[in-house]
Formats: C-alpha cells, sequence, structure tokens
C-alpha cells in the first residue's frame, strides 16, 4: 500500500550549506580560469607574499564566505530579506569572479583597481546584510574584507610600480 501523504521535500541544512558552499567555490574557480596568471614581468610591491599563498587563502575565503551566506540563510526566516540577501551576496560574487579577468589576463591596472574598489563596496554591503540576520556571518565577511583592502594595496602597487 501506498503512502499517500506528500513528501516533505525540503532541503536538509548540510544539503544547503553544500549548495552554498560549492556554489561560491565554483564562482572563485571560475574567476581564477578566466584571470589566468599574471605576467612576471611585473614588479611586486613590498609585503607581496609567496606565490602558493593566494590559492590556499583564497580558497580559505571563498569556503568561509560561502559558510557566511548560509548562515545567514539559514538564519533568516523572512523570505524577502533572505532572497535579497542572496541577491547582494551574488552581486558581489560577479565583482569578486571578474576581477582576476581584468588585472590578470587583460592587464587593465588602473581598471582592475576600480573594479575592486567596487567590489570591495558590494563586500561590506553584504557584511551589513549580514551582521543584522545573523552576527557571526557579518563578521566573517568582514575579516574577508580585511583580504580584499590587502588585494587593493598590491594592485594599487603592481600599478604604481609598473605603469
Amino acid at each position: 500500500m501506498k503512502d499517500t501523504q506528500p513528501q516533505n521535500r525540503k532541503l536538509k541544512p548540510w544539503a544547503i550549506a553544500l549548495i552554498i558552499i560549492g556554489a561560491t567555490l565554483g564562482v572563485g574557480m571560475i574567476g581564477s580560469l578566466i584571470g589566468g596568471k599574471m605576467d612576471g614581468s611585473y614588479k611586486q610591491p613590498p609585503l607581496h607574499p609567496a606565490d602558493w599563498v593566494f590559492p590556499v587563502v583564497w580558497t580559505i575565503n571563498y569556503i568561509a564566505i560561502g559558510f557566511a551566506a548560509f548562515l545567514t540563510f539559514q538564519a533568516n526566516q523572512d523570505r524577502a530579506r533572505r532572497r535579497n540577501d542572496l541577491i547582494w551576496y551574488s552581486i558581489h560574487l560577479f565583482f569578486n569572479m571578474l576581477w582576476p579577468l581584468f588585472f590578470f589576463r587583460l592587464n587593465l591596472l588602473v581598471f582592475s583597481i576600480i573594479w575592486l574598489a567596487l567590489n570591495i563596496v558590494s563586500a561590506i554591503i553584504v557584511a551589513c546584510r549580514f551582521y543584522k540576520s545573523y552576527m557571526a556571518a557579518g563578521i566573517i565577511i568582514i575579516i574577508y574584507i580585511m583580504w580584499l583592502f590587502y588585494a587593493f594595496y598590491l594592485n594599487c602597487g603592481v600599478m604604481v610600480l609598473n605603469v
């Protein structure tokens, strides 16, 4: 005899976390693929880390901000607010994904500074929105923003030393 009750098709929290974190890592991977590598002839600014640091730190950052998005998604029961938070998060990921293209592949050093500034502004908006929904998520984004400011310093340094 078949059960006539409708099945609960609601995703489990761990599945939602995997989807959000996986999508965030996917955006990072796409950005890395379209960005390529920096021309080795550029002079680097002081405090430039070893090349192996970037993929490690960016991977950790993508996992962390994906987790922050998941925390906000879970904490926010207002569907409109949840949707708007994810829209702002997606806008930020769009800016983040295209920056490597402008900086590494197209060598648009000045434009990439402007683009990175927009990326930082969008991350600050996301941090404020996430903080209101779930304080820990906002703090995670703030920590990530500190890395974006470091990237901004490096971008400016490369531009000043090479233009």
